[in-house]
């Protein structure tokens, strides 16, 4: 019951309690780069430019980052269903909501797993820019709360999902040398 309780106060505030005209803006479009369009989009994207411009780090961070996506993916779906979490919006009063796509259940964060599919996956093969991807998937998970459709423990869930699978997609993807 205690999880519970921290779980929704964490959600009231990021929800209700932090708000700005400016963040309500900010947080849909964030939330909307962890979708399937910004995520599969960058993906292939890094893939298309290896290939064409003969990059081999690219063609190699891009299909680690396909795989981590598409396993992770999978994975995230399937508990779902198992777990059938219904979301905020559907259990709690007084909270604000945001004119978001969603799917039935809240646990664990689609968008969040996918983010930190992709962003994990990118700062392992670009150590430079590591924290830019880091912090998009973040950015991406709090956005989640923020408008309405997850609770904290959902993008916990999300983004560990997520770097497992990107560490993993690492370890199984060949590298060229």
């Amino acid at each position: 019951m205690r999880l519970h309780e921290s779980d929704e106060w964490l959600f009231r505030l990021f929800n209700s309690r932090i708000r700005c005209r400016l963040l309500d803006i900010i947080s849909v479009w964030v939330t909307h780069t962890g979708g399937a369009t910004f995520t599969i989009g960058i993906t292939f994207a890094a893939i298309v430019a290896g290939l064409s411009e003969r990059r081999a780090s690219y063609l190699v961070a891009g299909s680690r980052a396909l795989a981590a996506l598409a396993s992770s993916h999978l994975v995230s779906h399937i508990v779902k269903r198992i777990v059938n979490r219904p979301r905020p919006m559907l259990r709690l009063d007084h909270i604000r909501t945001f004119n978001v796509p969603i799917c039935a259940y809240s646990f664990p964060s689609g968008h969040t797993t996918a983010s930190f599919a992709v962003g994990i996956s990118y700062a392992l093969s670009f150590p430079g820019y590591a924290s830019l991807w880091v912090l998009w998937a973040a950015l991406v998970g709090w956005s989640r709360v923020y408008v309405g459709v997850h609770y904290p423990s959902d993008v916990l869930a999300g983004s560990m999902v997520g770097a497992v699978f990107a560490f993993i997609s690492r370890l199984i993807v060949p590298g060229f040398a």
